[in-house]
């Protein structure tokens, strides 16, 4: 698009992608690592995300005509990204928090980190990042940034 001259980049939909993408991989961190640990409470955010939408569907439906099979994955894993309208929503809202508290309470162990987010991984070993959840969602969005801003700055020229 930068080579054919248009004048702006519609970022949103591809940033909001990498952060459900973070959020998710994390939410399967939170249940791997915690689910048997005694006294934790999880966040159960992907299914709380799904139940939200079904109930609220004034952002997907128009745009997801299959089944109910096939809609569930979309609504989850849609390059269209219509989750996005959702993450403001209240009980989606205290899910994330929820998440995020659990993951900053019970350290990630390098395992999980590799294995579901390989590039944070390097990162943070590197002492490029912090283990922090919110740092590791920083950096996995920060790579589309990061191809924007080459694509602006005249890489792609």
């Amino acid at each position: 698009m930068v080579a054919d001259h248009f004048l702006f980049l519609k970022v949103g939909p591809w940033l909001t992608y990498k952060f459900r993408e973070a959020v998710f991989a994390l939410a399967l961190i939170e249940e791997e690592l915690l689910s048997n640990k005694k006294g934790i409470v999880l966040s159960n955010l992907m299914q709380v995300v799904d139940k939200r939408m079904v109930e609220c569907p004034k952002y997907w439906k128009k745009y997801y005509c299959s089944s109910e099979e096939e809609n569930k994955l979309k609504r989850k894993y849609s390059y269209s990204d219509r989750i996005r309208y959702y993450w403001s929503d209240k009980k989606v809202n205290e899910s994330f928090n929820k998440l995020m508290q659990n993951l900053e309470e019970n350290r990630i162990p390098h395992t999980l980190l590799s294995q579901y987010f390989p590039e944070e991984y390097y990162a943070i070993r590197e002492g490029k990042i912090s283990e922090a959840p919110e740092d590791i969602i920083i950096h996995k969005i920060s790579g589309v940034l990061d191809i924007y801003n080459y694509a602006t700055s005249g890489g792609l020229n």
